[in-house]
């Protein structure tokens, strides 16, 4: 399976609220239920997060009136994990069990979840018919999502997890120090092989080439803003001292974003990102990483990407409509310092590859087709170059303004930052009124989600 809590933490976050609840202290033992050689661990402090409401919220998304009739404690942390075989686990500390098992019960009658059987020494249940709940009178561990056919194993999984203790679990191992020093309402750290084969690339970015995506590490801060943003601060390192130095070394490529492209997504797209460089030192960084070398040996199939990289100077943008929209809702915007590339388009046009052509549309501008994947790219008068389908990003080359989507407070946020990942909440969430109405109810009246590398 793939890995990451920003793949499964993040995919599967529907699972979060009924944990929200089921909060508990950091210093417990039954922390030692997580394993030592989880790749991604993250703690969730609801009180901090939600605030004095933080109770009535869930209770009204779990049938609860009190949150204390849960059984668990609900004084500080959760804990959630992700395991080397792409399990997703929760963490809590039990402070009543039969109160918990009375709670499960109703949820059980209400057909949230299966009666609560005994085996060995602990309980179980299956929430939804896919996650695994495992409780002793100490601490609860939830494991999914899962097949049936895979329940059963799961359950002595989380036995074994159960019983574990100092020597074998997670508190002593550099990955949980490191958290455990973290503040924010919401700390994750991560390997970047955690995370979605999707989003690596960018956190692995000056890299040495030999470097393995597990020796590099992820840690952010979540931490929810009264403006309608939610925050994350991250910073990419490694407990490898020769590659945590290449890393840091790359990073000084990075410059600070300006209000350039900031003030210009539009808000139809749902994700964007944003750096300024200097292109000519910002291509060897993406030669020495696998996950960009792969994207760029296809791109350059039919324009010269490697040249027009180059050649930039200044802010740059990637925009998506969606993660699943693919190339079809893909746009770029970057600021140029020469076109000499540009001199190269009529050899493009000959070399493209059989069933592809590229054609002219205009002064500087040009249409890339193959099949029904077809998309512009050419530079603007002001030295801007554009390459997608995105119809306000093609719109640049005729002057054409686009809407801005960003609030100053979140502009003023990401300005002066050298890499920054934007997502629209509502863009995200498409026509599905479902998904919106779920991430208001967890997380409020929040329209932007933030990444900002520190």
């Amino acid at each position: 399976m793939e890995g990451m809590p920003l793949k499964k933490i993040v995919s599967y976050v529907f699972f979060l609220p009924l944990f929200f609840l089921l909060v508990s202290c950091s210093k417990g033992d039954y922390v030692n239920v997580i394993p030592e050689n989880s790749i991604a661990v993250a703690s969730i402090d609801a009180q901090s997060l939600f605030g004095g409401d933080y109770g009535s919220r869930l209770g009204k998304i779990l049938k609860v009136e009190k949150e204390q009739d849960c059984g668990v404690d609900i004084s500080e942390k959760l804990y959630m994990f992700e395991t080397v075989d792409g399990n997703v686990g929760i963490a809590a500390k039990v402070s009543d069990k039969d109160k918990l098992v009375d709670w499960l019960d109703y949820l059980a009658k209400n057909n949230y979840c299966t009666a609560i059987i005994k085996q060995d020494k602990y309980w179980f249940t299956i929430f939804k018919n896919s996650w695994v709940i495992g409780f002793s009178s100490d601490a609860l561990v939830a494991l999914g999502p899962v097949l049936p056919a895979a329940q059963a194993e799961v359950k002595r999984t989380i036995i074994g997890y159960l019983e574990q203790d100092s020597d074998n679990g997670i508190k002593s191992s550099p990955i949980f120090e490191r958290l455990d020093s973290m503040k924010a309402p919401v700390a994750i750290v991560a390997q970047a092989a955690a995370l979605p084969d999707k989003f690596v690339a960018p956190f692995t970015i000056g890299a040495p080439k030999d470097a393995d995506a597990s020796q590099v590490m992820l840690a952010a801060e979540l931490n929810k803003d009264v403006n309608g943003c939610f925050v994350i601060m991250g910073e990419v390192f490694s407990f490898d001292k020769k590659i945590d130095d290449e890393l840091k070394k790359s990073q000084q490529i990075y410059r600070p974003i300006t209000e350039k492209y900031l003030e210009k997504m539009p808000s139809d797209v749902a994700l964007g990102v944003f750096i300024n460089v200097d292109g000519s030192r910002f291509i060897n960084l993406l030669h020495s990483n696998k996950a960009f070398q792969a994207i760029l040996a296809g791109i350059n199939t039919a324009i010269d990407m490697d040249n027009i990289i180059k050649s930039i100077d200044g802010d740059v943008v990637i925009m998506s409509r969606g993660v699943q929209s693919g190339v079809a809702g893909l746009g770029m915007l970057a600021q140029l310092k020469g076109k000499s590339f540009l001199n190269d388009v009529d050899y493009w046009k000959q070399s493209c590859p059989p069933g592809s052509t590229i054609s002219d549309i205009g002064k500087n501008a040009y249409c890339y087709k193959n099949g029904d994947l077809s998309y512009p790219f050419g530079v603007t008068d002001d030295m801007q170059f554009y390459l997608g389908t995105l119809e306000k990003t093609g719109n640049q080359q005729q002057g054409g303004e686009m809407t801005g989507y960003l609030s100053r407070d979140a502009v003023s946020k990401i300005k002066g930052h050298k890499l920054a990942i934007v997502l629209n909440v509502k863009a995200l969430s498409g026509d599905n009124d479902g998904v919106a109405q779920f991430v208001e109810s967890l997380l409020g009246d929040v329209k932007t989600i933030l990444y900002i590398m520190k």
